[in-house]
């Protein structure tokens, strides 16, 4: 559940396949968080984001010249963060931009204009979102909430929402980076998570949807070599956090290194459905329970895999494998892992020519150690 600070609801009317907008109404005064409708709203969209029958997309604000004015004015917003009045403000700014950016993108339509902040986990968020008055969602004559049955892809439109934490991090980051006339490697960006926002996405490339994203001035884009590391590694923790899929780790981790090789060796980009495919393909029919929500896991705010990237090509060599075997072992490691600092996870000791294995899983231990003991008895 959320903790819902404040909110206010506004609305326009656009019809579709004109420039015509009419009706725009931006409210002055903020709704009562304690009503219970209200936070069944904001609760019910926030938990749409990412879940079955929508991807996430995620990016930051953009800094290209076209960006218009709300991120300045959300920058700002940040710093006192909490005034109501400064809330509002905001709130207008980015009414003013959507209604902008409708009229020149025909597909658009009108609707009610949702702006919130509220806490959910350990983070503050501004969510943004577009909805309709069908099914589960009634206001009143002054946009105030009524009894809300359900929130589902058919009464939000678009959603966009931004993490105060993050962005944050983010800034200050950029801020230090500059302060020191640091010049960032083109490699080392691919590297780094510069996203603190997020839209659902209802449709790949969706035009309807890119009007709300440029009335906000944001990018698309998480770095391709984070999408890229992101995919693979955590492919590898959903297969492993479950006992009955945890047999299949390997291969799952495997196959989607293949398809990333593919797509990279064809110049073209990674899709999550695919790599999702690629993934459990040697999953027998009778888990298919068990992997059903890989694609909410691997889209999610905390591991940030996108509808579609761009493959890195040095993250993902540094997720094949080296390989080798002698006449009583064989070893295969991450090229990543390896390094000749001793606390790598695979430390080569040039001077001794040895290798040394770290970060054993308790169950490797267990198994060497009940060897030995069987040895001594």
């Amino acid at each position: 559940m959320i903790t819902l600070k404040t909110a206010i609801i506004h609305s326009f009317k656009k019809i579709v396949h004109t420039d015509l907008v009419s009706d725009v109404v931006k409210k002055d005064v903020v709704l009562d968080t304690q009503n219970p409708a209200l936070e069944s709203l904001v609760d019910g969209i926030n938990g749409l984001i990412g879940k079955e029958g929508n991807s996430v997309v995620y990016g930051q604000f953009a800094d290209d010249g076209r960006q218009g004015p709300f991120p300045d004015r959300f920058s700002a917003f940040v710093d006192v963060c909490g005034d109501e009045a400064e809330f509002i403000a905001l709130t207008h700014l980015a009414m003013d931009q959507l209604v902008e950016q409708a009229r020149d993108q025909t597909l658009a339509t009108g609707g009610h204009i949702l702006c919130a902040q509220y806490t959910s986990g350990a983070s503050d968020f501004f969510l943004v979102a577009s909805i309709k008055q069908r099914g589960g969602i009634q206001l009143d004559e002054n946009y105030v909430p009524k009894a809300i049955q359900e929130v589902d892809l058919k009464t939000v439109q678009q959603a966009a929402r931004i993490n105060f934490v993050k962005f944050a991090t983010v800034t200050a980051a950029a801020v230090c980076a500059a302060a020191d006339n640091a010049v960032v490697d083109a490699e080392d960006a691919e590297e780094v998570d510069s996203t603190y926002l997020c839209f659902i996405s209802r449709g790949r490339d969706s035009q309807a949807s890119d009007y709300f994203i440029s009335a906000l001035g944001c990018a698309k884009g998480v770095a391709s070599g984070r999408a890229t590391k992101n995919a693979i590694d955590y492919v590898g923790r959903f297969f492993r956090n479950n006992k009955e899929l945890r047999p299949f780790a390997y291969k799952a981790k495997e196959a989607v290194v293949r398809y990333l090789q593919d797509r990279l060796a064809d110049g073209k980009s990674a899709r999550l459905d695919a790599i999702c495919h690629a993934a459990i393909q040697h999953v027998p029919p009778n888990l298919v329970d068990e992997i059903a929500g890989l694609k909410d896991y691997l889209n999610d705010e905390k591991h940030r895999v996108p509808e579609d990237f761009t493959v890195n090509a040095k993250s993902l060599k540094e997720k094949t494998r080296i390989k080798g075997e002698a006449a009583s072992w064989s070893l295969q490691f991450e090229r990543g892992a390896l390094g000749k600092e001793a606390t790598s996870d695979v430390y080569y000791d040039e001077g001794r020519k040895k290798l040394t294995l770290s970060n054993m899983n308790q169950e490797l231990v267990d198994l060497i150690e009940k060897e030995l003991q069987a040895r001594v008895g």
